[in-house]
């Protein structure tokens, strides 16, 4: 069986039953309850929506699994799709037993194999707990032979004796404490979910990429449990809080954003916490262009601007998907050429050689602080072709737009709709970018979170808009819609042949076209490229930058013949 194909057919619970005894306990409890049983979906998808009655189960990571239900409309909560996370459970007797395990696991730590990965440490883990526990058959089988049940278990012997299932469970949750996510590892190990919102000791509520917003049966009990599991978790990225700093941003190990509010006199019900989740692969541009994000065109455009050295800023709204929009359009830049990132919380993804990665540092000490703008100083000095910024807030968004003038490029996201928005925002408080100095800027792309066709929620480019120039006579900024997103056909429209300020006025005679509107024909034939990739479903992020690496080293023929023969990650 191959490694991405499903474990267990569509409509197969009893399988699964079977194989997780935790899944089967929970099926039992909710039959007797409930008087229904759910039905096996499988992985996920977004066609689940239409399931009626919604009451299903689907796998995110074994043996994690996760069953959605929506009671009827009659009955207490009806209206609210539940989210139940299935994990192996302890009973009270095994919880001491891992207490037990945990304290001699703690105690030999030190003379255990050294690791640099997760993936080493929890081998290492999984081996030690097979050294420290005995399954009762093998230990049946010794009593027989030596007759007494202390000469297998002397006064220096540390082995629990225990069976295959409890040796599994507690593999499991020592792993998911010590290395992983602990309590939240059922809501991160889910794929379908993106902004995971913990208020105090109430249920926690999420976005569901198929069901909309769905609550969870997972919560803390106790207010000194979930302070200190945010205190611990904080220490793990590096951002330790307490009463004293009681706000803190970071990223969790997969990826994931996190926000913690710490105090309970700045967080009223108790500590908060809202984790923002990333895909555990980089998103491609050509995946957005599947799933309806951005066009073939507007991919081919965007192309063109980042090959030929235009700045551009990703804007939208709070989870409107710009940084997701960012990482994947990066492949477009030369892959010859240096790149430089600065965050404050590190989320931008780069393949490129050469990448020099940096992220703020708070401190105390404002000696040792660390800000966006010294990064950002620190830039121009470092000759990178492209300085990509995680996202402007607010000073540092005027020392951007000096590295524009410089003829460093700039790559960022911004919280903006519109360009209107947009440009009073940058040449306001806290910002105060001199409104002359914004043609520096080439163009924007404008990103949403809308409605799905199918149900849902989707991102959409809504908009690519040039930044032409600074008009003196009326004090404001020119500018020029290259792009619409129709809601209504859910269809991206080209507005801009013949009318692109960029193309013909500034790409055209770098990219040696004599005629500029010739530049047309290069987009168009661009966007046919990248829309044969999507027909081929090369939509793997390593695809779509390998195959631009080869227009990069080996130029365009080369390129194009290989999109017609590329065996790609998910043809493999």
């Amino acid at each position: 069986m191959a490694d991405d194909e499903p474990r267990f057919a569509k409509g197969d619970l009893a399988s699964v039953m079977a194989a997780h005894p935790h899944v089967a306990d929970w099926v039992r409890d909710f039959e007797s309850r409930y008087g229904s049983r759910p039905m096996y979906y499988g992985p996920l998808d977004r066609d689940a929506k239409k399931q009626r009655p919604l009451n299903l189960i689907y796998v995110t990571r074994e043996p994690i699994f996760v069953h959605i239900y929506e009671p009827p409309a009659d009955d207490d909560g009806g209206g609210t799709v539940l989210w139940f996370g299935l994990e192996p459970q302890l009973t009270e007797e095994e919880e001491n037993i891992r207490r037990e395990l945990v304290e001699t696991l703690l105690q030999e730590a030190p003379t255990a194999p050294s690791f640099t990965t997760d993936n080493e440490f929890e081998n290492i883990l999984e081996q030690m707990i097979g050294r420290y526990t005995i399954l009762n058959t093998e230990a049946s089988n010794i009593v027989r032979r030596q007759g007494r049940l202390w000469e297998l278990v002397g006064m220096d012997d540390k082995r629990i004796t225990v069976t295959q299932e409890q040796r599994q469970r507690l593999t499991y949750v020592v792993i998911r404490d010590l290395i992983r996510n602990g309590p939240l590892e059922p809501l991160l190990s889910d794929e379908m979910l993106e902004d995971i919102h913990s208020v105090g000791l109430k249920h926690i509520h999420m976005d569901h990429k198929v069901f909309g917003m769905v609550t969870s049966n997972i919560r803390f009990r106790e207010r000194e449990l979930l302070a200190r599991y945010l205190r611990a978790m904080s220490e793990r990225i590096g951002r330790p809080v307490s009463d004293n700093k009681p706000i803190i941003d970071g990223v969790l190990l997969d990826g994931s954003r996190i926000n913690i509010i710490f105090s309970d006199d700045v967080s009223m019900l108790g500590p908060s916490f809202t984790i923002r989740k990333f895909a555990e692969e980089t998103i491609s541009v050509v995946q957005l262009i599947k799933w309806g994000t951005m066009s073939a065109q507007q991919a081919a455009y965007i192309w063109i601007c980042l090959e030929y050295g235009m700045s551009v800023l990703v804007s939208g709204e709070t989870a409107s998907g710009k940084t997701t929009t960012l990482n994947a359009i990066l492949p477009f830049i030369d892959h010859n050429v240096k790149i430089y990132s600065a965050e404050d919380t590190p989320e931008v993804k780069v393949r490129h050689k050469i990448w020099q990665r940096l992220v703020t540092r708070d401190a105390k000490n404002e000696d040792s602080r660390v800000e966006m703008f010294d990064l950002l100083k620190a830039a121009l000095r470092s000759r990178p072709r492209y300085i990509i910024i995680g996202e402007i807030r607010g000073v540092e968004g005027a020392t951007a737009f000096q590295a524009m003038q410089t003829g460093h490029p700039v790559i960022a996201t911004f919280h903006a709709s519109s360009i209107v928005k947009m440009i009073q925002r940058f040449t306001g408080d806290p910002i105060n970018v001199p409104i002359r100095f914004f043609d520096n800027l080439n163009f924007a792309i404008f990103q949403e979170v809308v409605e799905a066709p199918g149900g849902g929620i989707a991102r959409r480019v809504t908009g690519i808009d040039e930044v032409i120039g600074y008009n003196k006579h009326s004090d404001g900024v020119l500018t020029r819609g290259m792009f619409e997103w129709d809601p209504v056909k859910d269809k991206h429209y080209f507005r801009g042949m013949f009318q692109s300020h960029l193309l013909e006025n500034k790409i055209a005679a770098m990219a040696g076209f004599s005629n500029k509107r010739d530049i047309y024909e290069e987009m168009l034939r661009r966007a046919d490229a990248i829309q044969r990739m999507a027909d081929r479903d090369l939509t793997h992020y390593d695809d779509v930058f390998d195959l631009l690496g080869l227009y990069y080293s080996n130029g365009w023929e080369h390129f194009d013949r290989a999109i017609d023969t590329w065996v790609g990650v998910n043809h493999k």
